[in-house]
């Protein structure tokens, strides 16, 4: 067979190989057409009706899991406010208990190192302090809350006033926050404890500041007693002791 021919039918077969890939190709992509288009009516309406059906599905299980999302989102952000009306609760009574250091304007009270001044006379600038406004009062350093006491307490030094049992030698200061104004006022007026200090030849000093610092108290109280009040704890004791 010559050259040519050979040449030939070789390139025949490949053209027919070509035609036949090409007409199954076209079958292939055609037939899911086709098997639509060849679907009788009552089965072409089950298939919309199940498609239908399944979209309604999957809407309503979009639109729940929207509701889902934003519960637990209004969930988060109320548990946030809780958790920070809480923290805002815990300062205020941290501020209350003296256990939180606090920093405002206020009045300082100085006691010279010549001063004569008693135990008893700082129990009565304290409590005219309070009485005046203070919100926060440092004696010698020392936070005072609601079981703090001043006394006096034997030392190396001598007999000193003390609070909590901790020495404070002079010269003593004495602060307190609150509005420094209304402070002095209370402390100044006319047979108060100012006219009282002079009167008993002490002369401390009065400065109104713009910012003082008190630290915490350094040992907080304990309680061996004191529990929160429970109504029906306490109708069962009053049912044991009756009987």
């Amino acid at each position: 067979m010559s050259t040519a021919l050979r040449n030939m039918l070789a390139f025949f077969c490949a053209m027919a190989v070509l035609g036949l890939s090409l007409s199954v190709q076209f079958k292939a992509q055609n037939s899911p057409d086709r098997e639509l288009y060849q679907q009788r009516q009552e089965n072409l309406i089950v298939m919309v009706k199940n498609l239908t059906e399944k979209r309604q599905r999957l809407g309503q299980e979009m639109s729940d899991l929207s509701s889902q999302l934003y519960d637990r989102r209004n969930a988060f952000e109320d548990e946030s406010l809780t958790i920070k009306s809480l923290e805002q609760q815990l300062a205020r009574l941290e501020i209350a208990n003296g256990t939180r250091p606090v920093s405002g304007q206020g009045l300082e009270i100085q006691f010279q190192a010549t001063s004569a001044v008693q135990y008893t006379d700082l129990i009565v600038l304290v409590n005219e302090l309070w009485a005046a406004g203070a919100e926060a009062i440092a004696v010698g350093g020392y936070r005072l809350n609601a079981n703090s006491y001043i006394f006096y307490s034997d030392s190396p030094e001598g007999r000193l006033i003390s609070v909590n049992n901790s020495p404070v030698p002079l010269p003593l200061r004495v602060q307190a926050i609150g509005s420094a104004g209304s402070l002095e006022r209370g402390l100044t007026l006319p047979g108060g404890f100012m006219d009282i200090m002079m009167y008993n030849k002490i002369y401390p000093t009065l400065r109104q500041k713009e910012s003082l610092e008190l630290p915490a108290v350094t040992s907080p109280p304990l309680y061996y007693y004191l529990s929160a009040y429970s109504p029906a704890a306490a109708a069962n004791q009053t049912t044991e002791s009756t009987r």
